[in-house]
């Protein structure tokens, strides 16, 4: 494989004693595995870092408290299916022209930071492989966060081997770190009043639930078929306060990140009903929903789901989808509500 030459971005060194510093103010204390990233962030200087880990572990606080403190307005944190949504996009204005494309893109960023980096489609994977020395040529420091080392990526065994080459240069050219520690920050943060934090995970989602959260079904007159991203999804509600789906129409149908990135930023509260369990929904529909709850999260969104009671048996979870840990570490910071006492969906242990 032909080896790349980064062109040298500026200094994006951060002042010493900005993770303790921000830790501090956040109620805690960074464990060793935190601590290392730290010091590798803290010397990145233009360098490439992949952080990697269990879900709950601080990789994203990490990255953004990083790319808070960074000394410069040339930044940039995305969520990896926005990026790879909007590069396509500038690719077709731009005769599919890469580089060129990047540029317009990016334009001056130096920094460019990707939450939930993940490879499982064989041509994301294709892509990926012209993408990285197109952004080593371009002189941007990449941040990546993900829930699966290198060699983890693609984990599919019919096209992993095809995959090896791309790997090998993420490994060549980026510091891996991994964050592991032992603690899962998820079972020691609070609920927060607004965005994705501050939805409710409701099973069954019956009337008196319902009731409770201060939601109607909606009328039959209320159904509308939206067109966001080019995919016709029905909704059972659309308007200016709210977004209704049931989960057949926005999951089990043919639908896209595309799609959820635009309802996204066009509605700030979702309602997503008749939500199956994940081993009742097959794999096509599992793994749009995972999809839709990383776009959601990464949005802020406020969602709330109308589920099967069992969504979180551990005798029903047998997911085929990709990163189905990562969705439900999301999924129990909401509050949830059954026809018991509301209490964390955290409570509902996966193991």
């Amino acid at each position: 494989m032909k080896l790349f030459r980064r062109t040298r971005p500026p200094t994006l060194r951060v002042p010493p004693g900005t993770f303790d510093e921000a830790s501090r103010a956040s109620g805690f204390v960074l464990d060793a595995t935190q601590r290392r990233a730290a010091a590798e962030l803290e010397n990145a200087d233009g360098r490439w870092v992949y952080l990697w880990g269990p879900v709950g572990r601080g990789k994203s606080w990490l990255m953004d408290t990083y790319f808070a403190a960074v000394p410069t307005d040339r930044k940039l944190r995305i969520h990896f299916h926005e990026f790879f949504h909007d590069l396509h996009s500038t690719l077709q204005r731009h005769h599919h022209d890469l580089r060129e494309s990047l540029g317009v893109l990016l334009g001056d960023v130096r920094l460019l930071c990707f939450d939930e980096f993940h490879v499982h489609d064989i041509g994301d994977a294709k892509f990926l492989e012209r993408l990285l020395p197109a952004l080593l040529d371009h002189g941007v420091t990449l941040v990546v966060t993900s829930n699966q080392p290198p060699s983890g990526l693609l984990p599919n065994p019919l096209f992993h081997e095809t995959f090896l080459p791309t790997i090998a240069l993420i490994e060549r050219t980026m510091t891996v770190v991994t964050v592991d520690g032992p603690v899962d920050y998820r079972t020691v943060t609070g609920h927060a009043e607004t965005g994705f934090a501050s939805g409710v995970w409701a099973a069954p989602g019956d009337p008196m639930q319902l009731t409770r959260l201060g939601l109607t079904r909606p009328r039959d007159d209320e159904r509308r078929c939206l067109r966001p991203a080019g995919h016709p999804i029905a909704a059972l509600r659309a308007d200016d306060d709210c977004l209704w789906f049931a989960f057949a129409d926005v999951c089990g149908a043919t639908t896209a990140p595309a799609d959820y990135l635009a309802l996204a930023r066009s509605h700030r509260n979702w309602v997503v009903s008749d939500v199956p369990t994940l081993h009742d929904a097959g794999r096509d529909a599992s793994q749009r929903f995972v999809n839709l709850v990383d776009v959601l999260y990464d949005h802020d969104i406020r969602v709330v789901f109308l589920a099967d009671e069992r969504f979180f048996d551990p005798s029903v979870i047998d997911c085929p989808a990709a990163d189905i840990a990562r969705v439900t570490s999301r999924l129990r910071q909401l509050r949830s509500v059954h026809a018991a006492p509301t209490r964390l969906l955290g409570e509902h242990a996966l193991g």
